[in-house]
């Protein structure tokens, strides 16, 4: 019995045994199984990754250009619309900056004003990790950032751009060292004005080699570096100065220069001896321009290029000489000293442009970005929106003197009417109706319409947007009064049509595209527009075919301005003095209108003549806002250039 017991006990544990060995195989061969998955996951997902970094790879190498041309600074050819050569541009992109022979003392200040942490990290600081995770469109912060956006062929934004250039940045740190990284920055950083690195700019701005420049002057270039856009010494020379000063200050902080120096090196503008203004004379205006939007448009190269611009050289010459006669005999002899120019086909390309009386190489373009008080110019703002709401110019609107949202507006003569139809209330140019329309319609709608409209200056948070208080640039004024010629839609103003490499195949850099866009005025609105403007037109300005012009006064007699179209071209002349003191002597009517009329008169001849409502349908029509003239001249859309200049 016990022997049975035994036997049977040993035959459950031999099953239980086997039945265990048979559970732990199957258990090896499950975790066995789950192995193999996992590794097949994991080398699926390091397939997919690799795949994906080689993608990114070859994506970013593909926008990469590393070509240099050591032995010259490329030649960026300049022409009009039809392919004639207005100038050639040298000198304006440093090649091979030598750290050599570049003081350690000047590098010093490019390295504290944009990267004080250059030598202790790898590429990207910890707040350019975070800002690319969190989708900001924020540029990278370090040096090495910078170097990498230089290199990418298209400039672009965005957390995309930011992401590749952080990884570019990273492979820079790894493959060479921070001297090699620091003289690519010194060498293709871009300053303003067309230049890019610190050979070039200091010749152009100071006439010194980059290595006798003063620490003050090296601060004002690192400022520019920082921000073109607002610190270009040239343009904003005491702004940039005092960034230049705040940068030294920092070098004392870092014990790099004593208090005392640093009081001996502060100054209140930049030590400048910039190049002399070129035989170009006022032409200069537009080289200028085209150089920094080809900067903007290209970054960095070391290509020659082609620029095709929408200037026509013929009606250049025009605007040039109509300023110069009429400044010299009507303008000046009554307190006026400057003034500018702007003419745009109604699609907005820019045919003729002058930035003032004089080209000054330290100056601004007071045709393209210097502010003015409008007045009337602006005025017609509230009057659009009412005419998009009613499209009739007859229409009663109240002209009486009242306090609304804190401003009582005063009409020029003094006299208000109660009640006055539209086309009468500008006409006369009178304050109250468009406060009175601004306070109906709401200011806050008004100013969302401004901005659609396309006025791109600061405006205030009160009435003076609507009055001719806030000073807006003539490209303002442009927009704004080209509504009604471009078929109710605001027009992009651009100088350039193209640029081209002058690579094997002269490679397309950029070209100017019509963007598709909403209607600011309704189709009833354009026609009640020119019916109103038709009724201020002053008569004793004569042109040989229909037209709109009118003038104005604003700013206390700061600022005198005369805007006007024909069917194909529109032209706006500001007159006034750069520091704002008032011309009181000149009309807007008589001595700027006689500028305007002066350059219509001869910038329409080859235009046919029709009226200003059949060309607007006409170009509906058409879907072109060229007109019939430059069609004619632009037969060819890639024609050779030709060199008029010796």
């Amino acid at each position: 019995m016990d022997e049975n017991n035994q036997t049977k006990k040993s035959g459950v544990a031999a099953a239980q045994a086997a039945v265990k060995e048979i559970e732990d195989r199957e258990r090896r061969e499950i975790r066995r199984r789950k192995r193999r998955i996992l590794l097949a996951i994991i080398a699926f997902i390091l397939l997919i990754l690799a795949g994906i970094a080689t993608l990114l790879t070859l994506s970013i190498r593909s926008q990469l250009d590393f070509s240099r041309k050591a032995d010259r600074s490329p030649t960026v050819q300049i022409a009009d619309f039809s392919g004639t050569i207005m100038t050639n541009v040298q000198g304006h992109y440093s090649q091979d900056v030598s750290l050599i022979t570049f003081p350690e003392r000047l590098q010093r200040v490019f390295i504290v004003a944009a990267d004080p942490g250059f030598y202790h990290h790898f590429g990207a600081g910890f707040s350019d990790v975070m800002r690319i995770l969190s989708g900001d469109a924020a540029p990278g912060s370090t040096i090495t950032m910078k170097v990498a956006r230089s290199f990418f062929e298209v400039p672009a934004s965005g957390s995309i751009r930011n992401l590749e250039e952080m990884l570019v940045a990273l492979w820079l740190e790894a493959r060479f060292d921070k001297d090699t990284i620091l003289r690519s920055y010194l060498e293709r950083r871009y300053v303003g004005s067309g230049i890019f690195g610190i050979t070039a700019a200091s010749r152009i701005f100071y006439g010194v080699p980059a290595h006798k420049m003063s620490l003050h002057q090296a601060a004002v270039l690192a400022a520019a570096m920082n921000d073109p856009a607002r610190l270009n010494p040239l343009q904003f020379p005491r702004a940039s100065a005092q960034a230049a000063n705040i940068i030294l200050q920092k070098m004392a902080t870092g014990n790099t220069l004593t208090a005392a120096q640093i009081n001996a090196l502060m100054r209140d503008v930049p030590q400048l001896e910039p190049r002399s203004a070129r035989e170009d004379g006022q032409e200069q205006y537009v080289i200028d321009l085209v150089m920094d939007e080809v900067a903007r448009r290209v970054g960095y190269t070391s290509k020659d290029l082609q620029v095709v611009t929408s200037i026509d050289h013929d009606l250049q010459e025009m605007a040039q000489s109509a300023v110069n006669e009429v400044s010299r005999v009507r303008l000046r002899p009554r307190g006026a000293d400057q003034a500018a120019l702007l003419a745009i086909s109604p699609d907005g390309r820019v045919r003729a442009m002058v930035g003032g009386t004089q080209y000054d190489p330290v100056s601004r373009n007071r045709a393209w970005n210097v502010g003015h008080y409008p007045g009337r110019m602006i005025k017609i703002l509230p009057y659009y929106y009412a005419l998009n709401e009613n499209p009739d110019p007859a229409q009663w609107v109240p002209d009486t003197r009242r306090e609304v949202e804190g401003w009582k507006p005063v009409n020029p003569d003094r006299q208000y009417r109660g009640q006055v139809p539209l086309r009468d209330a500008f006409a006369r140019d009178v304050n109250t109706v468009p406060v009175e329309l601004t306070h109906k319609f709401g200011l806050e709608n008004m100013r969302d319409f401004a901005r659609k409209v396309g006025i791109q200056s600061p405006l205030s948070n009160d009435i003076r947007t609507v009055v001719g208080l806030d000073p807006v640039t003539l490209p303002d004024i442009a927009r704004l009064h080209t509504l009604s010629l471009n078929g109710g839609i605001s027009p992009d103003i651009t100088l350039i049509n193209e640029i081209r490499s002058t690579a094997e195949g002269h490679p397309l850099l950029y070209e100017r595209v019509t963007r598709k866009k909403d209607k600011v005025l309704t189709d009833e609105a354009m026609l009640a527009v020119n019916s109103m403007l038709a009724g201020v037109t002053d008569p004793q300005v004569r042109l040989d075919r229909p037209f709109v012009g009118f003038g104005a006064r604003a700013g206390r007699g700061s600022d005198a301005w005369f805007a006007g179209f024909t069917a194909d071209l529109y032209a706006v002349v500001w007159v006034g003095n750069d520091d704002g003191s008032p011309a009181q002597s000149i009309r807007p009517d008589v001595e700027v209108a006689s500028l305007w009329r002066l350059f219509m008169l001869d910038a329409s001849q080859g235009f046919s003549i029709r009226s200003v409502a059949r060309g607007t349908s006409q170009r509906l029509i058409e879907q072109d806002g060229v007109s019939d003239m430059w069609k004619r001249h632009w037969v060819d859309p890639n024609p050779p250039l030709q060199n008029n200049n010796p």
